[in-house]
């Protein structure tokens, strides 16, 4: 019985707090709901300047990527078609090197192409991209000369329209 008269009483003392913690948060705050335009104008200001800057960098970013990533593709690229040329012991490595080059470039890029990127900047780059994976694709098959120079022309186009778009992003 004891519990009980316990329980009753808890339950009771719960209740009134309750009520209390109720009527305490019940209680209205005086004053004008309106913005300060002032410090909104200054807040508008301040957040499109910050966006601003952040679109840059990732265009900056995405475009210095692009230079950096067709260097190194460029090379390595190159470099498999030397040895292929004068028929080289080695060519088999060089052309699998490339591969690895074409594909780690590509990943890199893609990954510099954030949603901060402008998307007239944004899709010549994602094309790029993704004929670097195709001429890697093709090139690690060992796909015949004809077919091979196609996709490079391929790649070519796609290369010159993304860097072509970069002139004014990065260093």
């Amino acid at each position: 019985m004891r519990q009980r008269e316990r329980v009753g009483v808890t339950t009771a003392l719960v209740a009134v707090a309750t009520g209390m913690v109720l009527v305490a948060c019940t209680k209205q705050v005086p004053g004008d709901a309106q913005a300060n335009q002032t410090d909104l104008a200054s807040y508008t200001s301040e957040v499109a300047a910050s966006s601003a800057a952040r679109v840059k960098k990732a265009n900056d970013t995405a475009c210095d990527g692009l230079r950096a990533a067709n260097k190194s593709s460029v090379t390595a690229f190159n470099a498999y078609i030397d040895a292929s040329n004068t028929r080289a012991p080695d060519t088999d490595t060089k052309a699998n090197d490339a591969v690895a080059t074409l594909r780690n470039n590509a990943k890199d890029l893609g990954r510099k192409i954030t949603n901060d990127v402008i998307p007239t900047l944004a899709e010549p780059l994602r094309s790029y991209r993704d004929n670097t994976n195709t001429l890697a694709d093709t090139l690690e098959r060992r796909a015949p000369t004809d077919e091979l120079n196609g996709v490079i022309d391929t790649f070519n186009a796609a290369k010159d329209a993304a860097i072509e778009v970069c002139k004014p992003y990065g260093s």
